[in-house]
């Protein structure tokens, strides 16, 4: 399983994408980013998978690192 972290425009976004992950059964967590302002998305799952629930759903986000690009 690879991780991937993912950088959301806003709280709002990353709280819509948590819960969308979540009742796909995607683990993921918010976190604060640790330098400048913002919001992250920890994301326990293949990275494709989680990038493509997210575009289908149409929830912006910056892939930042990953173990396999989407």
């Amino acid at each position: 399983m690879n991780k991937c972290i993912l950088e959301m425009p806003s709280y709002t976004y990353a709280q819509k994408a948590e819960r969308l992950l979540r009742t796909k059964g995607i683990p993921s967590d918010i976190k604060r980013r640790s330098t400048g302002c913002g919001y992250v998305l920890h994301v326990g799952a293949e990275c494709r998978t989680a990038a493509h629930i997210l575009d289908r759903y149409g929830i912006p986000y910056v892939l930042r690192e990953n173990g396999s690009s989407p």
